[in-house]
Protein backbone atom coordinates (compact mmCIF):
# COMPACT_ATOMS: atom_id res chain seq x y z
CA UNK A 1 0.00 0.00 0.00
CA UNK A 2 1.64 3.36 -1.13
CA UNK A 3 2.00 6.10 2.02
CA UNK A 4 -0.39 9.07 0.78
CA UNK A 5 1.54 12.25 0.96
CA UNK A 6 0.44 15.27 2.11
CA UNK A 7 2.16 18.38 1.03
CA UNK A 8 3.65 21.01 3.88
CA UNK A 9 1.91 24.33 3.46
CA UNK A 10 3.84 26.88 2.27
CA UNK A 11 4.23 29.23 5.08
CA UNK A 12 5.79 26.14 6.96
CA UNK A 13 7.89 25.52 4.22
CA UNK A 14 9.21 28.79 4.39
CA UNK A 15 9.49 29.05 8.23
CA UNK A 16 11.71 25.80 8.56
CA UNK A 17 13.87 26.63 6.08
CA UNK A 18 14.80 29.88 7.03
CA UNK A 19 15.19 28.71 10.42
CA UNK A 20 17.98 26.44 9.12
CA UNK A 21 18.98 28.98 6.76
CA UNK A 22 18.35 26.26 4.24
CA UNK A 23 21.22 23.80 5.69
CA UNK A 24 21.15 20.11 6.69
CA UNK A 25 20.50 19.99 10.08
CA UNK A 26 22.72 17.10 10.70
CA UNK A 27 25.70 17.36 8.81
CA UNK A 28 25.89 21.03 7.82
CA UNK A 29 27.06 21.05 5.20
CA UNK A 30 26.43 24.51 2.90
CA UNK A 31 25.64 24.21 -0.68
CA UNK A 32 23.82 20.58 -0.75
CA UNK A 33 20.09 20.05 -1.91
CA UNK A 34 17.56 19.67 1.21
CA UNK A 35 14.33 17.67 1.60
CA UNK A 36 11.67 18.56 4.78
CA UNK A 37 11.52 15.43 7.16
CA UNK A 38 9.07 14.78 9.68
CA UNK A 39 10.43 14.45 12.74
CA UNK A 40 7.30 11.88 14.13
CA UNK A 41 6.86 10.17 11.00
CA UNK A 42 3.47 11.58 10.84
CA UNK A 43 2.80 13.49 7.42
CA UNK A 44 -0.37 15.30 8.65
CA UNK A 45 1.96 16.75 11.34
CA UNK A 46 3.27 20.34 9.79
CA UNK A 47 3.87 22.19 12.87
CA UNK A 48 7.36 23.57 12.36
CA UNK A 49 8.92 22.03 15.65
CA UNK A 50 8.01 18.99 13.86
CA UNK A 51 10.00 19.19 10.48
CA UNK A 52 13.69 19.51 9.98
CA UNK A 53 16.06 20.23 7.31
CA UNK A 54 17.51 17.33 5.86
CA UNK A 55 20.12 16.96 2.65
CA UNK A 56 19.31 13.85 0.56
CA UNK A 57 22.17 11.70 2.43
CA UNK A 58 21.04 12.45 5.86
CA UNK A 59 17.42 11.96 4.61
CA UNK A 60 18.14 8.35 4.04
CA UNK A 61 20.33 7.47 6.73
CA UNK A 62 17.41 8.72 8.95
CA UNK A 63 13.83 6.66 7.18
CA UNK A 64 16.31 3.82 5.91
CA UNK A 65 17.14 0.66 7.17
CA UNK A 66 21.09 0.85 8.55
CA UNK A 67 21.24 -3.09 9.08
CA UNK A 68 23.25 -3.79 12.23
CA UNK A 69 24.13 0.00 12.55
CA UNK A 70 21.78 2.10 15.23
CA UNK A 71 19.13 4.08 13.08
CA UNK A 72 18.52 7.71 14.20
CA UNK A 73 15.76 7.71 16.44
CA UNK A 74 13.35 10.85 16.57
CA UNK A 75 14.34 12.06 19.79
CA UNK A 76 18.14 12.62 18.53
CA UNK A 77 17.08 14.03 15.10
CA UNK A 78 15.22 16.61 17.05
CA UNK A 79 18.05 17.61 19.00
CA UNK A 80 20.41 18.18 15.77
CA UNK A 81 17.56 20.56 14.51
CA UNK A 82 17.16 22.41 18.01
CA UNK A 83 21.00 22.86 18.06
CA UNK A 84 21.30 23.84 14.79
CA UNK A 85 18.54 26.30 14.19
CA UNK A 86 19.86 27.97 17.97
CA UNK A 87 23.50 28.41 16.26
CA UNK A 88 21.64 29.88 13.07
CA UNK A 89 19.73 32.13 15.63
CA UNK A 90 22.82 32.83 17.60
CA UNK A 91 24.73 34.11 14.39
CA UNK A 92 21.46 36.33 13.32
CA UNK A 93 21.22 37.57 16.56
CA UNK A 94 21.28 41.61 16.70
CA UNK A 95 22.25 44.13 19.61
CA UNK A 96 19.74 44.61 21.79
CA UNK A 97 17.87 47.91 21.19
CA UNK A 98 18.89 50.98 23.54
CA UNK A 99 16.44 51.65 26.44
CA UNK A 100 13.70 54.08 24.99
CA UNK A 101 12.93 50.92 21.91
CA UNK A 102 13.07 48.36 25.26
CA UNK A 103 10.25 50.20 26.53
CA UNK A 104 8.26 50.82 23.00
CA UNK A 105 8.52 46.86 22.66
CA UNK A 106 7.24 45.96 26.55
CA UNK A 107 4.03 48.29 25.78
CA UNK A 108 3.68 46.56 22.15
CA UNK A 109 3.42 43.50 23.52
CA UNK A 110 0.59 44.52 25.78
CA UNK A 111 -1.25 45.81 22.52
CA UNK A 112 -0.45 42.38 20.61
CA UNK A 113 -2.33 40.36 23.64
CA UNK A 114 -5.36 42.76 23.61
CA UNK A 115 -5.28 41.97 20.21
CA UNK A 116 -4.87 38.15 19.96
CA UNK A 117 -8.13 38.07 22.33
CA UNK A 118 -10.19 40.68 20.34
CA UNK A 119 -9.39 38.36 17.54
CA UNK A 120 -10.25 34.78 19.61
CA UNK A 121 -12.69 33.23 16.20
CA UNK A 122 -10.12 34.75 13.87
CA UNK A 123 -7.34 31.58 14.19
CA UNK A 124 -5.11 32.86 11.22
CA UNK A 125 -4.38 36.43 12.77
CA UNK A 126 -4.12 35.03 16.05
CA UNK A 127 -1.62 32.39 14.86
CA UNK A 128 0.05 35.52 13.04
CA UNK A 129 -0.31 37.40 16.35
CA UNK A 130 1.25 34.62 18.60
CA UNK A 131 4.16 34.62 15.72
CA UNK A 132 4.82 38.18 16.51
CA UNK A 133 5.71 37.47 20.29
CA UNK A 134 7.88 34.30 19.31
CA UNK A 135 9.61 36.69 16.90
CA UNK A 136 10.07 38.84 19.60
CA UNK A 137 11.70 36.10 21.97
CA UNK A 138 13.75 35.33 19.51
CA UNK A 139 15.23 38.49 17.82
CA UNK A 140 14.73 41.08 20.36
CA UNK A 141 14.77 38.83 23.96
CA UNK A 142 15.97 40.03 27.28
CA UNK A 143 15.03 39.07 30.42
CA UNK A 144 12.45 42.01 30.51
CA UNK A 145 11.30 41.33 27.53
CA UNK A 146 10.83 37.61 27.88
CA UNK A 147 8.92 37.74 31.07
CA UNK A 148 6.52 40.28 29.54
CA UNK A 149 5.78 37.33 27.08
CA UNK A 150 5.42 34.84 29.31
CA UNK A 151 3.16 36.97 31.55
CA UNK A 152 0.91 37.88 27.99
CA UNK A 153 1.01 33.87 27.25
CA UNK A 154 -0.43 33.15 30.92
CA UNK A 155 -3.17 35.88 30.55
CA UNK A 156 -4.37 34.64 27.35
CA UNK A 157 -3.84 31.00 28.71
CA UNK A 158 -6.52 31.67 31.00
CA UNK A 159 -8.97 33.02 28.75
CA UNK A 160 -8.36 30.56 25.94
CA UNK A 161 -8.65 27.85 28.13
CA UNK A 162 -12.46 28.68 29.33
CA UNK A 163 -13.98 28.14 26.14
CA UNK A 164 -11.48 28.81 23.04
CA UNK A 165 -10.25 25.45 22.59
CA UNK A 166 -8.51 26.47 18.86
CA UNK A 167 -6.54 29.28 20.40
CA UNK A 168 -5.99 27.55 23.77
CA UNK A 169 -4.03 24.77 21.06
CA UNK A 170 -1.83 27.28 19.93
CA UNK A 171 -1.24 29.32 22.78
CA UNK A 172 -0.16 25.72 24.56
CA UNK A 173 2.20 25.17 21.69
CA UNK A 174 3.87 28.24 21.55
CA UNK A 175 4.53 27.97 25.46
CA UNK A 176 6.45 25.72 24.85
CA UNK A 177 8.39 27.29 22.05
CA UNK A 178 9.37 29.69 24.48
CA UNK A 179 11.74 27.10 26.06
CA UNK A 180 12.69 24.61 22.93
CA UNK A 181 16.20 25.46 23.31
CA UNK A 182 17.23 23.58 26.02
CA UNK A 183 18.12 20.75 24.62
CA UNK A 184 20.78 19.34 27.16
CA UNK A 185 23.89 21.16 28.96
CA UNK A 186 26.22 20.37 26.45
CA UNK A 187 24.30 22.47 24.22
CA UNK A 188 22.82 25.22 26.25
CA UNK A 189 22.86 25.91 29.42
CA UNK A 190 20.50 26.49 31.90
CA UNK A 191 21.14 28.78 34.77
CA UNK A 192 18.93 30.57 37.49
CA UNK A 193 17.47 32.84 34.60
CA UNK A 194 16.53 29.82 32.61
CA UNK A 195 15.07 27.71 35.17
CA UNK A 196 12.98 30.63 36.17
CA UNK A 197 11.54 30.96 32.51
CA UNK A 198 10.84 27.14 32.69
CA UNK A 199 9.25 27.98 35.74
CA UNK A 200 7.13 30.59 34.79
CA UNK A 201 6.10 28.69 31.34
CA UNK A 202 4.81 25.83 33.11
CA UNK A 203 3.06 28.03 35.68
CA UNK A 204 1.05 29.40 32.25
CA UNK A 205 0.47 26.09 31.25
CA UNK A 206 -1.05 24.87 33.81
CA UNK A 207 -3.58 27.35 34.05
CA UNK A 208 -4.72 26.52 30.78
CA UNK A 209 -4.78 23.34 31.69
CA UNK A 210 -6.80 23.74 34.66
CA UNK A 211 -8.99 25.92 32.87
CA UNK A 212 -9.64 23.89 29.31
CA UNK A 213 -10.41 20.76 32.01
CA UNK A 214 -12.81 22.79 34.00
CA UNK A 215 -14.62 24.63 31.04
CA UNK A 216 -12.84 24.41 27.26
CA UNK A 217 -12.77 20.67 26.61
CA UNK A 218 -10.88 21.04 24.02
CA UNK A 219 -9.32 17.80 22.81
CA UNK A 220 -6.93 19.39 20.12
CA UNK A 221 -5.59 21.77 23.21
CA UNK A 222 -5.52 19.01 25.73
CA UNK A 223 -3.13 16.85 23.37
CA UNK A 224 -0.92 19.73 23.01
CA UNK A 225 -0.95 20.47 26.89
CA UNK A 226 -0.12 16.55 27.07
CA UNK A 227 2.82 17.04 24.33
CA UNK A 228 4.51 20.38 26.55
CA UNK A 229 4.18 18.87 29.93
CA UNK A 230 5.95 15.44 28.44
CA UNK A 231 9.16 17.97 26.64
CA UNK A 232 9.13 20.77 29.94
CA UNK A 233 9.56 17.30 31.83
CA UNK A 234 12.38 16.20 29.81
CA UNK A 235 14.17 19.62 30.28
CA UNK A 236 13.91 19.07 34.23
CA UNK A 237 15.56 15.24 33.26
CA UNK A 238 18.11 16.49 30.86
CA UNK A 239 19.25 19.26 33.58
CA UNK A 240 18.99 17.46 36.59
CA UNK A 241 16.68 19.56 37.68
CA UNK A 242 14.15 18.48 40.00
CA UNK A 243 12.26 21.93 40.28
CA UNK A 244 11.26 21.48 37.12
CA UNK A 245 10.58 17.79 37.39
CA UNK A 246 8.06 18.70 40.73
CA UNK A 247 6.05 21.51 38.90
CA UNK A 248 5.35 19.66 35.80
CA UNK A 249 3.61 16.60 38.17
CA UNK A 250 2.13 19.08 40.01
CA UNK A 251 0.63 20.49 36.58
CA UNK A 252 -0.66 16.62 35.78
CA UNK A 253 -2.19 16.53 39.22
CA UNK A 254 -4.33 19.46 38.92
CA UNK A 255 -5.03 18.87 34.94
CA UNK A 256 -6.50 15.45 36.00
CA UNK A 257 -8.57 17.29 39.29
CA UNK A 258 -9.89 19.76 36.87
CA UNK A 259 -10.82 17.15 34.16
CA UNK A 260 -12.44 14.66 36.99
CA UNK A 261 -14.57 17.70 38.56
CA UNK A 262 -15.91 20.40 36.10
CA UNK A 263 -17.71 22.41 39.04
CA UNK A 264 -20.95 20.61 38.32
CA UNK A 265 -20.41 20.21 34.88
CA UNK A 266 -20.23 16.57 33.15
CA UNK A 267 -16.17 15.35 33.46
CA UNK A 268 -14.01 15.65 30.83
CA UNK A 269 -13.35 12.32 30.59
CA UNK A 270 -11.40 12.44 26.97
CA UNK A 271 -8.96 15.06 29.29
CA UNK A 272 -8.77 13.06 31.64
CA UNK A 273 -8.01 9.84 29.75
CA UNK A 274 -5.29 11.36 27.61
CA UNK A 275 -3.87 13.08 30.63
CA UNK A 276 -3.28 9.86 32.31
CA UNK A 277 -1.61 8.09 29.29
CA UNK A 278 0.49 10.96 29.31
CA UNK A 279 1.45 11.03 32.60
CA UNK A 280 2.47 7.53 32.72
CA UNK A 281 5.26 8.27 29.90
CA UNK A 282 6.24 10.93 31.83
CA UNK A 283 6.89 8.40 34.52
CA UNK A 284 8.43 5.65 32.53
CA UNK A 285 11.02 8.69 31.38
CA UNK A 286 11.73 9.28 35.16
CA UNK A 287 12.68 5.68 35.66
CA UNK A 288 14.79 5.21 32.46
CA UNK A 289 16.62 8.90 33.13
CA UNK A 290 16.79 9.14 37.09
CA UNK A 291 15.86 6.33 38.97
CA UNK A 292 17.10 7.48 42.42
CA UNK A 293 14.55 10.33 41.77
CA UNK A 294 12.25 8.92 44.72
CA UNK A 295 10.38 11.54 45.60
CA UNK A 296 9.45 12.21 41.91
CA UNK A 297 8.27 8.67 41.41
CA UNK A 298 6.25 8.15 44.94
CA UNK A 299 4.26 11.70 43.66
CA UNK A 300 3.59 10.32 40.78
CA UNK A 301 2.51 6.95 41.65
CA UNK A 302 0.49 8.71 44.19
CA UNK A 303 -1.44 10.81 41.57
CA UNK A 304 -1.90 7.76 39.25
CA UNK A 305 -2.97 5.61 42.21
CA UNK A 306 -6.13 7.88 43.01
CA UNK A 307 -6.91 8.80 39.24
Amino acid sequence: MVERRFPIPLSAEQEILFRAHHTCCVCRAPGKDVQIHHIDGKPTNNKPINLIVVCLDCHSRITGRRGLGKAYTPGEVWKYKQSWERQVLESRRVRRPVLRYQKELVSQIDLVVCDILASEKDIPRVKRLLGILYELHLWRGNREIAQKIIEGLHHLAMMSGLGHPRMAELVAEKIWEMCWQYVGPEEIPLGRRGVEEVLACLDALSSLAKFNGWHGHGRRATNEIARAAEEFFQVGLRYGEKRIADRVIWLYRAALKACAKSNGEPAFTYGEGRLLRSFRRVRKMLLERHPKWFAQRKAIDRILKGA
